[in-house]
């Protein structure tokens, strides 16, 4: 269940500027563009209400690359939002996924020229629309991949991308070699971590990083027999 807290995710010179003019309710956590890995964590670990990201940062690689990571968080009633300044005041209009082609250009246009109802249109047009690109499924039983030499739990699975829990050390932008078990043969792929998070377990037990991949080279239908021998066949659910 979401907290009250508001995280906002913001270009370090824009950041005074949306304090002194975009109104937020709550507890208000401030996170500059610069320590993403830090917003991503307390997100994940405090499901904030509400998630608010500068709209030009957004559009940005490391934009896309952060808002694609929270997505794959799945909060369950969190809302993530898009701030922009358009007639001399902040505001914000709902960010409902990733978007391609024209409706990307057209929103960083609209960004770009201060056009915060533009913006809001294009959000209305895109309503509705799944945020996840591939579904996921999760593991039926234990799956222990092989990331860079060291050991890894595999969570969930797409065709586009996976989830793992691993003891290794694992950081936003690497590229990582990964090996699947499967039932005659290892599954070999290359991937990049999008996000990645520490995580204290009980007492007892090692510490690991969690962290969501996309593969780079990844062959879609040896993924989709791959989630057929060893995934639920339901997805999981895309919020």
């Amino acid at each position: 269940m979401p907290s009250d807290i508001t995280v906002v995710i913001a270009d370090a010179a824009q950041t005074l500027a949306i304090r002194a003019g975009l109104s937020l309710s709550g507890r208000v956590t401030w996170f500059t563009a610069g320590n993403l890995f830090a917003a991503h964590a307390s997100i994940q670990m405090h499901h904030p209400k509400v998630i608010v990201v500068e709209a030009v940062f957004a559009e940005s690689d490391a934009g896309r690359e952060f808002l694609a990571g929270v997505e794959r968080l799945a909060i369950r009633g969190s809302a993530i939002q898009l701030a922009a300044r358009a007639q001399g005041r902040w505001s914000t209009t709902p960010y409902v996924g990733q978007l391609a082609g024209a409706e990307s250009q057209a929103v960083a246009a609209a960004v770009n020229n201060g056009h915060a109802d533009r913006l809001a249109a294009l959000g209305a047009q895109m309503k509705g629309a799944n945020t996840r690109r591939a579904s996921r499924f999760k593991i039926l039983e234990s799956v222990n991949a092989v990331i860079e030499n060291g050991q890894a739990t595999l969570v969930n699975i797409s065709i586009l991308g996976a989830q793992v829990v691993s003891q290794p050390s694992l950081k936003p932008t690497q590229h990582v070699k990964i090996v699947l078990p499967d039932l005659e043969e290892m599954v070999r792929l290359t991937a990049h971590v999008a996000w990645a998070t520490f995580e204290q377990p009980q007492p007892g037990m090692a510490p690991h990083y969690r962290a969501g991949m996309e593969f780079t080279d990844a062959a879609q239908e040896i993924l989709e027999d791959y989630c057929r021998r060893h995934c639920s066949l339901d997805p999981l659910p895309s919020y």
